[in-house]
């Protein structure tokens, strides 16, 4: 297997040399092929020379006309092993550099030979006495350094394996398969299918590119992986790291934006409905504004209108629907409640009324916002887990953040589903909690963000064009989605 040192210091160069080496014996017997065809082959195709001496002799220059014509095959089937090849390893001694420079950026050390170690070095004699006497320390240590060890393994193994491949290839692409009906010396000539060969290693090649930088890293959460696989696929993309940067930047920043805004409308607005729902008045799930405009329209509706000539069904579908919301029927301040779709406890009616009775009060945008809200805190819950204490402690306002993100996501979908003062109350909170988390978590990015960024685009955006077609031309099908 190649060692890290030998991927690093290997020049790859001759693998494109020797690839034009190759095209250009193609080319040459391209032309001797054609002469062959003009001169030698043609006697016996232009009816001067008759007889059983000519009908063999006819056979016979048929069959090494192919065998020129699969040369050239070979030839260049060779020439595009050898240039995958160098684009490979080039791109993968790339992804390899990049994993180094993570590693050190994380706090690792890497020697040349590609051995993984923690560097103490950059921790003052104090710290270094104190994290030597914590066990905890010590192991989220010991974890760290296995874990980018054997990512820069996977890293090197991607290359011997691209390695390999091409061994195998090459020793695929000189034998003689069975050609057409025209050969003549099957097994003991060129290889007429060679090109086949090269179309295996294009489809192969992309996903030795793809192994490395597509793994989860240790001290990644959930959240920052696929941040991080976002950029990774714009730059594929553009061929442009930094414009695939700012595209992220400007990604998250319209998503915190929206989150913020998001939390500040729940604490505006569900205090004022919180203050009427203690005041008495029956509170309603977010997104049921429709149900409310659009049932009590159609229940008004004069005979004959149009609005009369909607089907009920099709609507309560869509709404949400009414009839079943009695099913959520209740004692309220000592008088029997029966409440519309749009204010319906969806666990009571499930309770009294089933699963089908609760699915039809809700209505499909009110379950979207039901299943939206469940999946949205599945995976606040999952981003959480990949949290451990050493991750907490060095940026403790993104776990706030995404802790309080987590719990507002709970609260409104515990809203959307059962609509009352307990359920307001917690929407209000953790909304107020969250947008205050946001603001902290993100304050440098609100600050400075829109500077930097004006400044860069004004630096380079006569770049941005040439670099995605730069990109797309050299990526050409290896581009698969969030990949």
């Amino acid at each position: 297997m190649l060692t890290y040192y030998e991927v690093m210091t290997t020049d790859f160069e001759p693998l494109s040399a020797a690839a034009d080496k190759w095209q250009e014996m193609a080319d040459e017997f391209q032309k001797v092929e054609k002469r062959y065809g003009e001169s030698v082959q043609k006697i016996t195709t232009d009816h001067s020379w008759l007889g059983e001496s000519a009908s063999a002799a006819y056979t016979k220059f048929v069959a090494t006309r192919y065998e020129y014509q699969a040369a050239q095959i070979q030839a260049k089937a060779t020439a595009t092993l050898l240039r995958n090849a160098h684009q490979q390893f080039g791109d993968l001694r790339k992804q390899l550099e990049s994993a180094r420079a993570d590693a050190v950026k994380a706090g690792m050390s890497v020697s040349e030979q590609g051995n993984v170690s923690f560097d103490w070095d950059r921790l003052t004699e104090t710290e270094r006495s104190a994290a030597r006497h914590d066990p905890d320390y010590t192991m989220s240590v010991r974890n760290s350094e296995e874990s980018w060890a054997e990512f820069i393994k996977t890293c090197v193994k991607a290359v011997d394996d691209a390695d390999q491949d091409l061994k195998r290839d090459l020793e695929a692409v000189v034998k003689d398969s069975a050609g057409d009906k025209n050969d003549a010396t099957s097994g003991t000539g060129f290889n007429g299918a060679a090109d086949k060969v090269a179309r295996v290693d294009d489809a192969e090649k992309q996903a030795r590119l793809d192994l490395a930088w597509a793994r989860m890293r240790d001290g990644e959460t959930l959240d920052d992986y696929l941040q991080r696989l976002q950029r990774e696929g714009m730059t594929r993309l553009t061929g442009n790291p930094k414009l695939s940067e700012l595209i992220s930047n400007i990604s998250k920043g319209t998503v915190t934006a929206g989150a913020l805004a998001t939390a500040l409308t729940a604490v505006g607005l569900y205090s004022f409905k919180l203050h009427k729902a203690l005041g008495g008045q029956a509170p309603n799930a977010p997104g049921t504004w429709a149900s409310r405009v659009i049932n009590a329209r159609l229940a008004s509706a004069a005979p004959g209108s149009l609005l009369s000539k909607v089907p009920p069904g099709l609507v309560g579908a869509l709404t949400g629907s009414d009839e079943a919301a009695i099913w959520g029927a209740h004692m309220k301040d000592g008088r029997f409640f029966i409440p519309t779709a749009s204010e319906a406890n969806l666990a009571r009616v499930a309770q009294q009324g089933g699963l089908a009775n609760a699915a039809k009060a809700a209505g499909w945008i009110r379950g979207a916002g039901v299943v939206g809200g469940v999946a949205a805190t599945a995976y606040g819950v999952a981003n959480l887990a990949t949290y451990d204490a050493d991750m907490i402690k060095k940026d403790p306002a993104k776990f706030a953040s995404d802790l309080s993100g987590t719990a507002f996501s709970a609260s409104m979908t515990a809203l959307t589903v059962a609509p009352n003062p307990v359920t307001l109350g917690l929407a209000v909170g953790t909304g107020a909690v969250y947008a205050g988390c946001l603001v902290v978590d993100n304050w440098d990015s609100i600050s400075k963000g829109a500077e930097e960024t004006a400044d860069w685009v004004g630096d380079k955006a006569s770049d941005i064009g040439s670099g995605i077609a730069g990109g797309a031309k050299k990526l050409g099908s290896a581009l698969n989605p969030f990949d």
